[in-house]
């Protein structure tokens, strides 16, 4: 029997194998991060990222590690300026010739951020397994976490890089606010939740 708990630094390699493979066949990651050695690339981002969230508190996991969520608080949802250069070298080792790609898609999405309402949760990534989809374990992690915000009133913001999810999140109370023209790659669709809609 699965259940929700509170990541920790040694579960920082499992999640980023689940992340890497939960967003291998992603329009964006695909388009963002080299076909060769996809895989391994994206650990490495995925890595990077878990290393400055973890500590935090505010990433969940299943019991098997096979499903994953990244949260920030309100106000909270910038990388700092440390954290910036720690991850620059994974990112560039990750994504090599595609890092404008990359840097340009994140400056696109931190705008779109920027305009929301200061006072929400954002969902980071939410990601599952490949071998574990389909099981529920997404839901769980989503619900459990949607039962607290609600409590305390607050919303929640995302972005989908794919939109097979988008019925996922609507299923969750999510609303979909907007698909921004992006200046190339693929697109992606701004996600919102007020409890006090649901």
């Amino acid at each position: 029997m699965n259940s929700v708990r509170v990541a920790v630094p040694a579960d920082l390699p499992a999640l980023a194998t689940t992340l890497a493979e939960a967003f291998g066949d992603d329009p964006v990651w695909t388009w963002m991060v080299p076909p060769h050695g996809r895989h391994a690339r994206l650990e490495r981002i995925f890595g990077a990222l878990l290393r400055y969230a973890i500590p935090r508190g505010h990433v969940h996991t299943t019991a098997d590690r096979q499903a994953v969520t990244m949260w920030a608080p309100p106000h909270s949802w910038k990388l700092p300026t440390p954290a910036v250069f720690r991850a620059a070298v994974p990112l560039l080792r990750a994504t090599g010739t595609r890092l404008p790609r990359l840097l340009g898609r994140m400056g696109e999405i931190d705008r779109l951020h920027e305009r929301q309402p200061a006072e929400h949760w954002y969902l980071e990534f939410i990601g599952t397994a490949v071998a574990a989809r389909g099981t529920g374990l997404g839901s769980l992690l989503l619900t459990d976490a949607l039962a607290r915000l609600d409590a305390a009133g607050l919303p929640v913001y995302l972005e989908s890089s794919n939109e097979r999810n988008l019925s996922f999140y609507r299923r969750h109370g999510f609303t979909v606010t907007g698909q921004p023209p992006m200046r190339s790659g693929p697109p992606q669709w701004t996600l919102w939740r007020d409890p006090a809609a649901v």
